[in-house]
């Protein structure tokens, strides 16, 4: 790999028969040289090919202002759809923005929140805001509602974003590791003695949709073909508001395939007490994100906070090796999930009978289908 010759302001000064200071004032045009000096240490440092490091530049910008009148670095976080009261109310949202604070206050950096929902806001706004108050860093937050195109120029920003619902652009990206994820909310349930696990994803299509089917169907690989429950995928919620778990599908597919447990979102738990099946004595369940409540659920810790730090990792990675604009090879950093046990999964051998939740599914056949307020 060839390598370019570096010219230092010495360089220049040797050559010139100036001081490193004369040519530093020169080619930054001050006022301080005359015309004809300014232009000859320019035309000098242009046949030697010289070539200015911006970011030393824009450090050195910074140092030569009075501490008075020097501000804070700051950085961006883009949020895509909530709006400031709705993304106060989100723990995962919550979570991922304490995560980018706690690394970018560490390091100096201030932190400015663009709601793109605010009103008369638009992605070409909101990049004009970014760079009149010169933020060069920004870390973009998922869409809550499911996958989709965000339709921002980043040229010139370093920029990473947290999980994969943000399909296009592709950006450096920090996110739980699904497929491991599964892989154990699947042995917490065989380590409880259960033999017949079923899942429900109200949420379909993603990457993390993807991992997680994938982990799932490896696992009934394994296992006698008796004891294998297809997936029930609900239909994609319109917002994150209406996420809802097909009350009708779920009804049907327990007392069809009767599983023992179910590993589920919040949404599937309420749809399912309001069954009046008794979790954990009658139906053990598993809560695929336990930020959402019941928080002392048995299920998966996301460790949203660690997925933002790393998040501001890669953008502040990309900020110090001044590599802007959407990348040509985007990085995908994996955050371990913690799994905790909690109350909704008891050992099987503590359950009166083999499937009490499947025989009350049987016999409330005939029964209007509940309706559950979901929030």
């Amino acid at each position: 790999m060839a390598t370019e010759n570096f010219i230092s302001l010495r360089d220049i000064a040797d050559k010139a028969g100036v001081s490193v200071s004369a040519v530093s004032l020169a080619l930054r045009n001050s006022p301080k040289t005359s015309v004809k000096r300014r232009e000859e240490i320019q035309r000098i440092a242009q046949e030697m090919g010289y070539r200015q490091d911006p970011r030393v530049a824009e450090l050195m910008q910074h140092l030569r202002k009075s501490r008075r009148n020097r501000t804070r670095s700051q950085m961006a976080i883009l949020v895509p759809e909530l709006s400031r009261e709705e993304t106060k109310n989100h723990p995962r949202f919550r979570e991922l923005i304490a995560g980018i604070r706690s690394l970018a206050e560490t390091v100096g950096f201030g932190v400015d929140l663009i709601y793109l929902s605010d009103p008369g806001m638009s992605c070409r706004l909101a990049r004009s805001i970014i760079i009149a108050r010169g933020i060069k860093g920004a870390v973009v937050l998922p869409f809550a509602s499911g996958t989709a195109k965000l339709d921002f120029d980043f040229g010139g920003l370093c920029v990473a974003t947290a999980g994969y619902s943000i399909v296009e652009p592709k950006l450096h990206r920090a996110c739980p590791d699904y497929f491991k994820m599964m892989d154990e909310m699947l042995d917490m349930c065989v380590a409880a003695g259960h033999q017949r696990i079923g899942l429900i994803m109200t949420k379909t299509g993603g990457i993390g949709f993807k991992q997680f089917n994938s982990s799932f169907l490896y696992f009934q690989s394994g296992i006698p073909a008796a004891d294998r429950i297809p997936m029930l995928g609900s239909p994609i919620r319109r917002t994150w508001h209406d996420e809802g778990a097909a009350p009708d599908s779920i009804k049907r597919w327990l007392h069809k395939y009767k599983p023992e447990v179910v590993i589920g979102t919040a949404q599937v738990l309420q749809t399912i007490q309001g069954f009046g099946i008794s979790v954990p004595d009658e139906l053990g369940f598993v809560s695929i994100d336990v930020s959402e409540s019941p928080s002392d659920a048995a299920g998966a810790n996301h460790c949203y906070e660690m997925v933002g730090y790393e998040a501001f990792k890669l953008m502040w990675s990309s900020l110090n090796l001044n590599l802007t604009g959407v990348p040509e090879h985007p990085r995908v950093v994996l955050v371990d999930s913690h799994q905790q046990p909690g109350f909704t999964l008891l050992p099987k051998s503590t359950k009166n009978s083999a499937n009490p939740a499947a025989a009350k599914m049987g016999k409330r056949k005939s029964t209007p289908t509940s309706k559950v307020s979901v929030k």
